[in-house]
């Protein structure tokens, strides 16, 4: 059997690899029947391992990690027939396609890979011959869902907020996400968990927050954003960290602003910004919701607090909750 799994969801592909190899023999022979190459593996190699006759099994494993990534900046020439160039470029791995034709019935051959475009010359030649499964990583919506299947998968429930708190700090980190379920679970014994278990127990949300903060105070959720504040003031957050972190993100969407408006194309917005994933799509869409000017107050706004916690005697809460309304009031239309 030949499989094709692929995409950015590299956790959950990693998950499906188990599953595979859970089907090879018995546990004392699934290692020796079990093969894994990278990207530099040769035809040869590969096709020696796969036609090798499992020892003790049923079946055999073969996994090559990488290897259709390679041919992934592949363009073919113009002059080329469209028959040409689907294989265009292949080097040893011309004639692929004719071997997938008769891999043993012995062997599962599984090409694993990052996201993939369809022009891909040997995605061509490998994907009529596999069972192709796409593993993208979830957005906001299908994220909350992913996390609670897998808490009833632990045999535990969740709570909306915990649900909301994880997804919004962690993102689609599917591995990290999955990793501080357990702990929870672990932890509530049978019990819900709770939104006040995530912030104490999740180490990557207690951590997370400063940017969970960022996000309150951006989006003009007054009441959250201050109450946050004061959380991170009163567990011993650096105001000053929490200003530059503002700062930066602020900094972002003024430069995400510009980019649209010279129509940059939204691939190359990331690469831009230093983003991707989660943080890329929350960036664009707080982008969304300013006007230019509305940033450059928020800017100076941001500036004038910093010297105020730096050159004057006012509280630095104080200083930071006239921050927070001020920008609550500008993102709500204000001066």
């Amino acid at each position: 059997m030949i499989y094709l799994l692929y995409g950015d969801d590299d956790f959950t592909i990693d998950e499906a690899l188990v599953t595979l190899r859970s089907e090879v023999g018995l546990p004392d022979v699934r290692d020796v029947n079990t093969a894994a190459f990278d990207a530099a593996v040769s035809r040869a190699e590969m096709m020696a391992t796969c036609d090798t006759v499992p020892f003790l099994a049923d079946k055999r494993l073969v996994i090559v990690r990488g290897l259709l990534t390679r041919f992934e900046r592949h363009r073919p020439s113009r002059s080329r027939s469209k028959s040409d160039s689907a294989t265009a470029g292949l080097g040893e791995w011309e004639g692929l396609s004719e071997y997938l034709e008769c891999v043993p019935e012995t062997t599962d051959l599984v090409f694993v890979d990052s996201a993939l475009s369809t022009s891909n010359p040997l995605l061509k030649a490998v994907q009529p011959h596999a069972h192709s499964r796409l593993f993208s990583r979830p957005n906001p919506t299908e994220l909350r869902q992913w996390i609670r299947s897998r808490v009833a998968s632990l045999g535990a429930d969740i709570e909306s907020d915990a649900v909301d708190e994880l997804a919004e700090t962690i993102g689609g980190d599917l591995r990290v996400v999955a990793g501080e379920l357990e702990k929870l679970a672990l932890y509530r014994s049978g019990e819900p968990i709770r939104h006040e278990d995530v912030l104490e127990i999740v180490s990557y949300t207690r951590d997370a927050n400063i940017f969970a903060t960022v996000d309150a105070i951006l989006e003009g959720r007054f009441a959250s954003a201050a109450r946050m504040v004061h959380l991170i003031l009163g567990s011993g957050g650096s105001p000053g960290y929490l200003l530059a972190m503002l700062s930066r993100q602020v900094r972002l969407l003024i430069l995400a602003k510009d980019l649209g408006a010279r129509r940059v194309p939204a691939p190359e917005r990331g690469k831009r910004l230093g983003l991707s994933g989660y943080p890329l799509q929350k960036t664009m869409e707080q982008e969304r919701k300013f006007r230019p000017e509305q940033l450059v107050k928020i800017h100076r706004r941001l500036m004038e607090a910093d010297l105020s916690i730096k050159s004057s005697s006012l509280d630095e809460g104080v200083v930071l909750d006239l921050l927070v309304a001020e920008v609550a009031a500008i993102q709500h239309g204000g001066s």
